[in-house]
């Protein structure tokens, strides 16, 4: 306790108020380090979540355009008479697994977007999520 008494008197009014001031700046600029780790850190999960949001919101559209694809082909089923034959109700059906097919075989060969709308005649959301899906299975 004498040792602390002593240093105390030792200290001048001038040499006390430089001690503080020196703290209170290597404590700024550790926290001014940790402000900027945190920023970036911030930065790089917001980066994370908008992409998974586009990716949400590709999934929605192209989940919707699937839908109505679905719904058009039920009623297209509806129309074709009940006395057809089977194999006539496959070829009526297999032009869009076709293109459904096709499109994914493109997806995994790593054509982009464009190119399976183009070649497969399928709608932007519907390439979009054969597309993701693919990315999905190779992140996978």
């Amino acid at each position: 306790m004498e040792n602390i008494q002593l240093v105390a008197n030792n200290l001048d009014k001038t040499t006390l108020p430089l001690f503080v001031f020196i703290g209170n700046v290597i404590f700024l600029l550790v926290t001014a380090i940790l402000l900027q780790r945190m920023s970036q850190k911030l930065r790089r999960e917001y980066t994370q979540v908008k992409s998974m949001r586009d990716d949400l919101k590709a999934f929605s559209v192209a989940a919707i355009g699937m839908g109505k694809r679905v719904l058009q082909l039920e009623q297209r089923q509806r129309h074709v008479p009940e006395n057809t034959q089977t194999d006539k109700v496959f070829t009526y059906v297999e032009p869009a697994n076709q293109a459904y097919d096709e499109a994914a075989h493109m997806a995994r060969q790593g054509k982009d977007v464009e190119a399976i709308m183009s070649q497969c005649g399928l709608s932007h959301s519907e390439a979009e999520l054969i597309f993701l899906m693919n990315r999905l299975d190779k992140a996978g």
